[in-house]
């Protein structure tokens, strides 16, 4: 393949002979030198399977040289991912031995963790000294490898208490987001409170034994927080808590770990990211305490959102989607995606574990001024965190609304018209002022309870 050399490449081979040596295909050496062919053939190992190769070491491949006797050789490889966009350069002692750990992490990260047999290219430059002179040569082989890793299925299902021990209900399903369960092998359920009252035990269904296989099912083990398969132990169990809003159970398929968590929601959760240096967090607010919060904020690259305004205990972080919605889960994932810069609305599910982005392309005043028919648009002033218009209006009212549409407004809370400190979504009295007349408006928009509007007679 072309790409061979570019890879640990003849160039870390020879750097021992010389910097500037540029030729591959002619000898390192002075003066004429009769024409030799030399170059080297090399087969592959036996395969390797990792969920029972014990070895440290294993031979990567058995290479010959060729047109020339008594020649020595020093090798390095890499392999490559199917179409070969991706490499990995491997170590090789002087029996062409790589590390069987760095060979399987290596696997993994151009291969994934699905325990089939995979066929992979290895690619192999080599540097031959024939008498003192050395020639570049190159070649390939083939790797035959399978990932270490446990079956798993695409979903699975809570089976116990609250669904009656029904082994046909799917109601409860254990899910990783839809992606590749051997990319993100975390499933997760919630379990709404309202539906718990004690203990909940239960066994986990895979979706291949729905309808009545228990043989397959994930039962409790020993060793706390670890389960077992094929239906070998006993009833998984989760304490009962009082006032829990959700159980939220998580499965490590490819670990086979799994915990709970009973989930009462405060006020707030928080959104914090780059458009602030990772330095601000952002409130959303929830009005019910079932996990959904709503914000709107200026955004500029990646982000992420955690329950505390001062840590980032139980912080959640990306599994998968787009750049304007996705999946999430607790911790150590990667920052949601960075959706453009621009004013967005922000919801989060932190009970289901998703979030979904709308972009505000403007807000605008509309009112008995212009017959609630006639939008004044309003340009997001991102110095001072706010949308901004003068207009002329008179005293009979109006509101403030998103993207030139009835479905998001905003108006005075609890009915009063006067109260600019306080801005409600949707149901908020139309606003006053005392007498017609030009305004400035600016309109700073965040959550509930935050909302505000200053008004300044021009």
């Amino acid at each position: 393949m072309k790409k061979i050399l570019s890879m640990m490449g003849i160039a870390l081979l020879m750097a021992s002979c010389t910097e500037d040596y540029k030729d591959w295909a002619a000898p390192i050496a002075n003066g004429p030198e009769d024409a030799i062919s030399v170059g080297f053939t090399a087969s592959p190992s036996s395969a390797i399977n990792f969920a029972d190769y014990t070895e440290d070491t294993y031979k990567l491949f058995d290479a010959t040289i060729t047109g020339v006797e008594g020649a020595t050789a020093t090798y390095g490889a890499e392999i490559t991912n199917e179409d070969g966009s991706k490499a990995i350069t491997l170590e090789l002692d002087e029996n062409n031995n790589v590390n069987t750990a760095e060979l399987e992490s290596a696997v993994y990260a151009l291969w994934g963790r699905r325990p089939v047999a995979r066929t992979i290219p290895v690619n192999i430059a080599a540097l031959i000294n024939v008498n003192g002179v050395s020639y570049a040569s190159q070649g390939s082989t083939t790797l035959t490898a399978t990932p270490n890793a446990p079956e798993i299925e695409e979903a699975y299902y809570i089976t116990g208490t609250v669904n009656g021990w029904d082994n046909t209900n799917t109601d409860y399903e254990l899910s990783n987001g839809g992606a590749d369960p051997y990319e993100n092998s975390i499933f997760t359920v919630m379990i709404p409170g309202e539906k718990v009252t004690g203990d909940i035990e239960f066994k986990v269904t895979p979706k291949s034994g729905i309808g009545g296989d228990w043989s397959k099912c994930l039962t409790a083990s020993d060793n706390e927080g670890v389960f077992a398969t094929n239906n070998k132990g006993g009833n998984l169990k989760v304490a009962y808590v009082e006032g829990a809003k959700f159980y939220r159970i998580t499965f490590d398929m490819m670990n086979q770990a799994w915990s709970s968590e009973a989930l009462k929601f405060g006020d707030y959760f928080y959104e914090i990211g780059n458009e602030s240096g990772w330095g601000t967090a952002h409130a959303l607010y929830g009005a019910n305490g079932d996990g959904k919060f709503l914000g709107y904020y200026y955004l500029d690259g990646e982000f992420k959102f955690k329950p505390n305004a001062d840590d980032w205990n139980d912080d959640l972080e990306y599994v998968s989607g787009d750049n304007m919605s996705g999946t999430l889960q607790s911790s150590g994932g990667p920052n949601c995606p960075d959706p453009g810069a621009g004013f967005y609305q922000i919801n989060l599910d932190a009970a289901a574990m998703t979030y979904s982005l709308t972009k505000v392309e403007v807000i605008s005043i509309i009112g008995d001024f212009n017959g609630w028919g006639a939008d004044v648009d309003m340009t997001y002033n991102k110095e001072a965190g706010c949308w901004e218009a003068t207009a002329e209006v008179n005293a009979n009212g109006f509101k403030f609304r998103m993207n030139h549409d009835w479905a998001i407004s905003w108006g005075g809370a609890n009915g009063d018209g006067k109260l600019y400190d306080n801005l409600t979504q949707n149901n908020g009295a139309n606003i006053v002022v005392d007498a017609a007349g030009t305004y400035k408006f600016q309109l700073y928009l965040s959550c509930e309870g935050k909302n505000k509007v200053v008004i300044t007679k021009q």
